[in-house]
């Protein structure tokens, strides 16, 4: 029998920003969607779509991800996962997350 400690998604993401010292959100949900899909899932999934511009009043080509969105109930909402608890992340001023343990 294995004596392995699971680690949760949120324990996961807090040793990645610690890591780095901050993250940003997009670095985070990248980390997240690789970890669950596999290295390199993220950016397999980035096309080129046109989408309007609604300052230039037309049709450009921008680069989306079908990944965009994956786990931003973990940020915002009613129970924003990510954000509560002892061991959390917060957004600094420069709009990066960093990683708060008081566990």
């Amino acid at each position: 029998m294995s004596n392995t400690i699971k680690v949760t998604m949120k324990g996961k993401v807090l040793q990645f920003v610690e890591s780095k010292g901050s993250a940003r959100f997009t670095d985070i949900q990248k980390f997240i969607v690789d970890t669950n899909y596999g290295p390199g899932s993220y950016d397999a999934v980035r096309r080129v779509e046109k989408a309007w511009n609604y300052k230039t009043k037309e049709y450009s080509n921008i680069i989306r991800n079908s990944f965009r969105g994956y786990y931003c109930g973990a940020f915002s909402g009613p129970r924003p996962y990510f954000l509560k608890g002892a061991d959390r992340l917060v957004k600094a001023e420069n709009g990066k997350y960093i990683a708060v343990r008081n566990s």
